[in-house]
């Protein structure tokens, strides 16, 4: 029961990841995708080595989210260019 309704939440994050137009909601969309694997390792591979596993990924992909998120504050005063070549600040 709980590996599709881990499953079903996973689909709809990689649906709204590729719908949303915004970087930052994107990258937070396939962060929790990256959790809901962990959580669907730990589930399925019932043993102590899924447990070690799900960990890893678990705290690699915690380590891959905050690595992105203190890129993109870095990111914020950045001037940029959209596709006519018109400069403009983010926000």
């Amino acid at each position: 029961m709980y590996i599709e309704i881990i499953g079903v939440i996973t689909v709809l994050m990689a649906l709204r990841a590729l719908i949303t137009k915004n970087m930052a909601e994107k990258l937070l969309y396939i962060n929790v995708i990256g959790f809901c694997v962990s959580a669907l390792i730990a589930l399925y591979i019932q043993s102590a080595f899924g447990l070690v596993l799900a960990a890893t990924f678990f705290i690699s992909s915690t380590i891959g989210a905050n690595a992105i998120a203190y890129s993109l504050k870095d990111l914020e005063g950045e001037i940029t260019y959209d596709e006519n070549m018109q400069e403009h600040k983010e926000n």
